[in-house]
């Protein structure tokens, strides 16, 4: 490598070493002759020393660099380059001072050397903490003796810290630091330090350094005019304002504020006399002139005043007009009106024209004002009433109907309202069927919309009445809701007592309490009623509302008030009429039924009303004697043939009576009345299947249902609701049922058991026993109420079979076919008879035979039957089954008698497991007399199936498992006492 390149590359290592050196230098220097700036000779003499330095200080042997550093910098004194590797030597080894003076040596030699200044700026400066004015006036003294930029700010910005203001003033005298950024930070400080301290004329001082150095802005600008404000440096701001400082309209107008603030009244009076700004708007001109309101001489200063903007000539006019009005110069005041256009100062002209009563010249000029502003309903007013005033009301009434609904403030649309009513009042006539259909249509509030019903013309008018207030605002008053009341009485009657409730709530009076009372009674609320009329003193009832009182009091069942109205009745007198006979009669039920008929009966005979007669009817009913309840109805209907409540008793009486298809004839005539009556469809749907009308029973039973299914919807089920749907589900199953079909078996698990007899109705064999029995049987309902009212005929036939005496399990031995006819003759009770003829189907076994047959279940109905119960876990069931035969030609008799007592508990929504006891005594009678007594327990799972919408389950299967003992045989042969038998039972 040859030498002359051997600088340039250690230049370049040498500045990638820098470069990543923590305080190298931003840009590097190099290591050429032309790059340090000396000769070749010098570089020559000098490279080997640099070269070492360098090599040194990158491996941090602190004595070998700085030495050689030292020696280069000795070598040439006055070279910026290598004064700079010298600082960069020490500041690495960490002599910063050094490096300081180093650089501050060199700067005396080069002072507009950025290198070095910006080398300089990059030493940290080592800064002694200040905290009080003795060390601040040291380190003044310390700047003072040595001033640099940094000392001066440094020295200024403490001075502020510890707020002398005086020291941080002076150090801005160094004119060194006045043209640097830090001496800029200095004077802010220092001015608003001054300003804060209220020390007014430094301020200025420094606005003042500012102004002259032409770098005031317009924001600081500001800021000093109001510092001379604040100030009341009077004379400094005159000086100025001569310099062409603060001439503007807005300085002006601001400089003579300030003095009305102040109150300096004689000030502010000379200040606007000799100064005329050029404004720049009417509203600054207008700041003018109310600064001369402010001066005390308002009216002298308003003559020589020039207004600039014609805007301002009114306010000039408008401020002199109150003066002459006021002292009742008229002649002046109309001649300040007339320096202004006719079209201005209306208001001032409406003024004076009131005040000299010129009527038509008000009524001029209230028609001007408000023709420019239509909307002003204040003007609108002023218009109408002049109008009245001057005796033009049917005028003012069409400028009202032109500019209504008026839509302004609510006070003032309210005012235009009533005075609009009031023309209306007098003038039926003056709204057009447009404008009354306009005065229909509901404004946006509670209080206009009342307005609105007031109107003449709409509050007679129901269907206005209720479009008006029909949202039923909580604002309306008590007049407002009692018409609304009215409109609402005849179809909405349950609205009208609400609206009545509100207008009593707004004006509890005797009258509203009264309304709300008869209201109520009307929609059978009768406990509001009983409370209305508690509220109203007996001494302000008429004697029809001591009537109606007591009669509500009789529909509440509060038997103390109606005593005491009727007692207030009979004081009045008038006890001898109907209606008071009837109420007195109730206060003897239901203890004293004989005086209550005493008194229906003077009722009677005095005026027979429907009331009286229903009455005695339901009296005559308790007393079981339905013949005159029903002649009673009867009459009744006479009187009101379309009266539903007296057709429904009467259906009700003749059912209690027997008489059931006059008793449908008069509910179905109820019911058409009153098809939502739930009771009439359940007595219907009753009644028609005591009369054996399937499609209308089932009918019936099908709303009932569903009646309750909706009820189930809403709320649960009671348990009460609960069993209804399922009784009427049963009934609707049940009527519409022809063909049952039954199989019934019971299976001896050893070979000498004998089973105790069928408790089934139609079971194999009363009074027989065997190991094991089946039957089968169809039967076929024929009809119901076919010999007798209430009865059920029906026809069967049934094949059954035992094991005889043999050893066999399953019942095939003597196999019979029965064909009979079944009779139940009592609707209310399980009793059967049947004729039946039996043929033997195995002519070795058996005779055929006609067999006479009565059966009969007791204590097996209701919450004890074996039907299902929809309600709780389970429920407790027991059956008194009586069964005897007579077989014809044989001349035999048999009979059983069987107590069974069994707990059903279900195990699922459609099962049960029944534990079971019972006793039970056969007998059987041929030419002796044969029998037995046995007792059995046992458990049973049943299962029904097949439940519908409408149906309950129509099919039950049992499979049972049971234990027997007999515990007496008579007259034959016992067999095993104990036994065990599996029973199979299917009802389908």
């Amino acid at each position: 490598m040859k030498r002359e390149h051997a600088p340039k590359l250690i230049s370049l290592l040498v500045a990638s070493l820098l470069s990543s050196a923590v305080m190298a230098q931003t840009t590097p220097i190099g290591t050429s002759a032309k790059e340090l700036g000396l000769t070749d000779y010098h570089h020559f003499k000098i490279y080997p020393h640099l070269e070492k330095a360098l090599r040194a200080q990158k491996q941090n042997d602190e004595q070998t660099a700085l030495k050689e550093f030292r020696h280069i910098h000795q070598q040439v004194p006055d070279n910026v380059a290598l004064t700079l590797y010298l600082a960069e030597a020490y500041r690495h080894f960490g002599h910063d001072d050094e490096a300081r003076q180093a650089l501050n040596e060199q700067l005396k030699q080069h002072p507009q050397d950025s290198r070095l200044k910006q080398q300089l700026a990059a030493i940290p400066r080592k800064t002694t903490p200040v905290t009080n004015v003795e060390q601040l006036l040291a380190q003044q003294k310390a700047c003072d003796a040595a001033p640099t930029v940094e000392c001066r700010s440094e020295t200024g910005q403490n001075a502020l810290t510890l707020k002398q203001l005086k020291i941080a003033r002076a150090q801005l005298d160094d004119a060194a630091l006045a043209r640097t950024g830090e001496g800029l930070a200095l004077e802010n400080g220092v001015l608003q330090r001054a300003i804060f301290e209220k020390n007014w004329a430094m301020a200025d001082d420094i606005f003042d350094r500012k102004s002259d150095r032409k770098t005031l802005d317009a924001a600081e600008q500001k800021q000093w005019f109001n510092v001379l404000l604040a100030g009341q440096l009077d004379a400094r701001l005159k000086t100025l304002q001569a310099e062409d400082l603060f001439t503007g309209a807005e300085d002006q107008l601001a400089w003579a504020g300030n003095l009305a603030t102040n109150g300096e009244t004689a000030k502010l009076q000379r200040y606007l006399a000799e100064h005329q700004p050029k404004f720049k708007s009417a509203e600054q001109e207008q700041s003018w002139l109310y600064l001369m309101s402010r001066s005390g001489n308002q009216q002298q200063m308003l003559k020589q005043y020039q207004p600039q903007f014609a805007a301002n000539q009114r306010y000039v006019a408008g401020t002199a007009f109150p003066a002459a009005l006021k002292t009742k110069d008229y002649a002046s005041a109309q001649q300040i009106l007339n320096n202004v256009p006719a079209d201005e100062m209306l208001a001032e002209r409406y003024a004076l024209s009131t005040a000299t009563g010129n009527t038509a010249e008000s009524v001029k000029i209230s028609r001007q004002m408000y023709q420019h502003t239509p909307r002003n309903l204040a003007l609108l007013d002023q218009l109408s009433w002049q109008l009245m005033q001057n005796g033009q009301s049917r005028e003012a009434g069409r400028v009202l109907l032109a500019r209504y609904p008026f839509g302004g403030a609510s006070q003032q649309t309210e005012k235009m309202m009533l005075r609009l009513a009031g023309l209306l009042q007098r003038y039926p006539d003056l709204a057009t069927p447009t404008q009354m259909a306009s005065l229909s249509t509901p404004l946006p509030t509670a209080t206009l919309r009342q307005l609105q019903s007031q109107l003449p013309g709409v509050s007679t008018d129901c269907e206005s009445t209720r479009h008006l207030l029909g949202d039923m605002s909580a604002n309306y008053d008590a007049d407002a809701w009692n018409r609304l009341g009215e409109c609402y009485r005849s179809d909405l009657p349950g609205v009208a007592l609400y609206a009545l409730q509100q207008a009593e709530m707004r004006q509890p009076n005797t009258y509203q309490h009264r309304a709300v009372a008869y209201q109520a009674f009307a929609v059978e609320d009768y406990a509001t009623a009983i409370m209305a009329w508690k509220r109203v003193p007996v001494a302000a009832m008429s004697d029809a509302d001591v009537m109606a009182a007591a009669n509500t009091a009789q529909a509440a069942s509060d038997n103390t008030a109606r005593n005491s109205w009727v007692d207030e009745v009979q004081r009045r007198g008038l006890d001898n009429s109907e209606s008071w006979l009837w109420l007195h009669a109730q206060r003897y039920l239901p203890t004293q039924p004989e005086l209550a008929l005493a008194d229906f009966n003077r009722a009677i005979e005095t005026q027979p009303t429907v009331r009286a007669l229903s009455s005695r009817a339901a009296l005559y009913r308790e007393l079981n004697r339905t013949p005159e309840a029903i002649a009673d109805l009867q009459q009744a209907l006479l009187i009101e043939p379309n009266n539903s409540a007296t057709q429904a008793a009467l259906g009700y009486a003749l059912w209690s009576h027997g008489d059931y298809v006059q008793s449908r004839d008069a509910l179905e005539k109820a019911h058409v009345a009153s098809p939502d009556d739930p009771q009439l469809i359940r007595q219907l749907m009753y009644v028609n299947e005591r009369l054996g009308n399937i499609p209308q029973t089932q009918l019936y039973a099908r709303q009932v249902v569903d009646e309750i299914n909706a009820a189930a919807d809403v709320t649960p089920l009671t348990p009460p609701q609960n069993q209804e749907r399922f009784n009427v589900r049963r009934l609707h199953e049940d009527i519409g049922r022809r063909w049952t079909f039954n199989f019934d078996s019971s299976i001896g698990l050893r070979s000498g058991a004998r089973s105790a007899s069928s408790t089934q109705t139609g079971g194999a064999a009363p009074g027989q026993s065997y190991r094991s029995y089946g039957q089968f049987e169809a039967e076929y309902r024929i009809g119901r109420n076919m010999l007798v009212n209430g009865d059920m005929l029906s026809v069967y036939s049934r094949l059954f079979a035992d094991t005889g005496d043999s050893s066999v399990v399953l019942p095939v031995k003597n196999p019979m076919l029965g064909t009979g006819l079944r009779w139940k003759p009592l609707h209310d009770y399980t009793l059967f008879f049947a004729i039946e003829e039996q043929f033997a189907l195995d002519h070795h076994h058996g005779e055929t035979d006609t067999m006479l047959r009565a059966s009969a279940s007791f204590l097996n109905s209701g919450k004890f039957s074996d039907e299902w119960h929809p309600n709780g876990r389970g429920w407790f069931a027991q059956n008194l089954y009586l069964d005897a035969a007579q077989y014809v030609r044989q001349d035999n008799q048999a009979w059983t008698a069987d107590y069974r007592a069994s707990w059903h508990q279900k195990v699922a929504k459609n099962q049960t497991i029944e534990p079971y006891a019972h006793v039970q005594v056969n007998g059987f009678r041929d030419d002796h007399t044969e029998g037995n007594q046995l007792g059995g327990i046992g458990v049973r799972w049943n299962i029904w199936t097949g439940q519908s919408q409408y149906n309950a389950w129509p099919h039950k299967v049992s499979l049972g498992l049971e234990y027997q003992r007999t515990f007496k045989a008579i007259n034959q042969d016992g067999g095993d006492r104990n036994n065990a038998f599996l029973t199979v039972g299917v009802h389908w």
